[in-house]
Parts: C-alpha cells; sequence; structure tokens
C-alpha cells in the first residue's frame, strides 16, 4: 500500500459524492431527539435556567470561567425573556425537523442546545455532549436534501428534479466517527475499573435505585448472568468503536447495539441518553440499502394499492 493509495482512499471516504439519505433521516432523528429533550426541560426550565435558578448564571461564570458560546449571556435577566427562548428553540428544532429552512434552523438549534449546556453544566450526560457535537456538523451537512420540506419546494420552483443528488458525505463521516469514539473511550475508561474486569460492574448498576425505571428479571441478577453482561458491555463497545467499520461486521452490529440500548433504557432512567446515541445508528446504513427500504415499503404500502381515477372516471 503506498502513499498515493492512502491518499485516494482517504478522499474516497470523505469527499467521493453519495446520497444523502442517510444524513437526512438522521436530521429527522436528531430533530426529534431535541424536541422530546425540551418537552422534558420544560416543566422545569426555569428552574434549571431561570434568573433564580439553582445554579444561577453568575455562578456558573464564576465555576467555569472564560467566554463560552452561551445566549444567556447576551439575554437580558428576565424570565419573560429565557421563556421566550424556549419557545423560539422548540420552533426552531421542529422545522429542522420537517426539514424547512434546514441550514438556518441547524445552526439556530445548535446555538440554542450549546447555550442550555453551557448555561446548566450539572444535568448535562454523555447524550447531550454528543447531540451538541453532531449538531456542530449537521451544519455543514447537506441534511435538507432528501425528506424535508426544503427539497418539495426546490421541486416546485423547477430548481431540483425527482432524483435526489449525490452530495459530499464529509460531515455525516464525522458525526460517524463522534459515535464511534463515543463507545471507544466509554470502553476505554471501563476498562480501567477493576468492576468492568471482573465482570461485577453490573451488579453495582442494578443496585442504583435512583436511576431504576423497571423491575429487572431476577434471573438477569444471578452472579454468572452480571458477569457474562459486564463483559459482554465491555466487548460490543469496543466494537462499535471499531469492527464498526467494517462491511462485513457493521449490520450485526448495529442490531447488538440497538438491543443493548433499548435494554438500558428498559432498566434506567437515564432520560433521552439511549436515543441521542441510536439517532446516529441510520449513518451507518448504507444509501443503497435505505433506498431497497423504501422501495420495499413503498410497494406494500395500502397507499399504492389505491387505484387512480382516470380522465374518463373524473
Amino acid at each position: 500500500m503506498t502513499l498515493r493509495s492512502l491518499a485516494d482512499a482517504w478522499n474516497r471516504f470523505f469527499f467521493e459524492p453519495q446520497l444523502p439519505t442517510p444524513v437526512s433521516l438522521f436530521r429527522i432523528l436528531y430533530g426529534c431527539c431535541v424536541v422530546a429533550t425540551l418537552l422534558l426541560l420544560r416543566p422545569d426550565w426555569l428552574t434549571w435556567f431561570g434568573v433564580r435558578s439553582w445554579a444561577t448564571l453568575a455562578t456558573i461564570r464564576q465555576i467555569e470561567p472564560g467566554m463560552r458560546l452561551n445566549l444567556f449571556t447576551v439575554l437580558p435577566q428576565d424570565d419573560r425573556w429565557i421563556a421566550a427562548l424556549f419557545w423560539l428553540f422548540l420552533l426552531s428544532a421542529t422545522c429542522l425537523t420537517a426539514g424547512f429552512l434546514t441550514r438556518l434552523n441547524t445552526v439556530i438549534v445548535f446555538l440554542c442546545l450549546t447555550s442550555i449546556h453551557q448555561r446548566n453544566l450539572y444535568i448535562n450526560h454523555g447524550g447531550d455532549t454528543f447531540l451538541r457535537v453532531a449538531g456542530f456538523f449537521l451544519i455543514f451537512a447537506p441534511a435538507g436534501a432528501a425528506f424535508s420540506i426544503d427539497r418539495l419546494l426546490r421541486i416546485k420552483r423547477g430548481k431540483e428534479g425527482a432524483d435526489i443528488e449525490p452530495k459530499s458525505p464529509w460531515a455525516q463521516r464525522m458525526i460517524q466517527f463522534e459515535l464511534a469514539l463515543l463507545y471507544l473511550t466509554s470502553a476505554w475508561w471501563k476498562s480501567m475499573g477493576e468492576p468492568w474486569v471482573n465482570g461485577t460492574a453490573l451488579y453495582y448498576v442494578t443496585q442504583l435505585e435512583e436511576i431504576r425505571r423497571f423491575p429487572i428479571p431476577n434471573w438477569i441478577q444471578h452472579p454468572v448472568i452480571l458477569k457474562l453482561g459486564s463483559w459482554y458491555a465491555l466487548a460490543l463497545e469496543s466494537a462499535l468503536g471499531t469492527l464498526i467499520w467494517f462491511k462485513e461486521f457493521r449490520y450485526p452490529l448495529l442490531l447488538l447495539g440497538l438491543l443493548f440500548h433499548l435494554c438500558l433504557e428498559y432498566a434506567l432512567n437515564i432520560p433521552m441518553f439511549q436515543w441521542d446515541v441510536l439517532s446516529a445508528y441510520v449513518l451507518f446504513i448504507d444509501p443503497a440499502d435505505l433506498t431497497r427500504l423504501g422501495n420495499w415499503l413503498r410497494e406494500r404500502s395500502p397507499l399504492t394499492r389505491i387505484p387512480l381515477p382516470t380522465k374518463a372516471q373524473t
């Protein structure tokens, strides 16, 4: 393998045009995650971010000094303005999900998401961080090139044909790297802890009543099952951070990861974490496979079986 062949492989991976259907579907899932997060925050919005919140803006500035991307620092310190920011954020996230003024709303969502994370550092988890980083790269992705109101408007105005045009996938690749890095660092830090290495970690996880969601069956809490589960988590996260890049392993790993996160969603109440991570799985699906899936669904849709009226019938 020569340097020239490596450079060619690099350019093909990052810049060879492909259908933007995966990143457009990710836009929809990403927007849904942001909207769901906002709806969960709504009842306590002013408690977390208001003028008299548990951690005031002045307190956050003392704890984390320096310049930060935070709209709360330029807003008037009035709860009415802070409440208005919530509705702007929700409106923009909804428009992003629908693909209306996609680029503009991607920027607004990123700014608002970064602001609430910087405004209160103590209620964030890894899924929130992933959403923020993914949102930055989504700004540069062709997120509105498919499944969007923007595309329908372009077709109506004659600016675009019926076929979706391939685009450079470099921004999509960066979000994929972020997801792989999330898994890899998680596996790395787990491997440095003795409970994960000796297989006792899941025992302690299952005893955390503060974040327990639904009852865990007794057979799962058997010592042998807990040991195997701890090692399985380590192996799966390592594989999702590395082997996910090989086509032969990709779909089986995505299926195992889906089952893994659904089990965690059942057992642990960590709001939106599992869905934030799972939203990016669609980025690893080959555009050709998405096209075949779409055709298969259309062929079996009841709407396609309804006979259209002819001119004589009308």
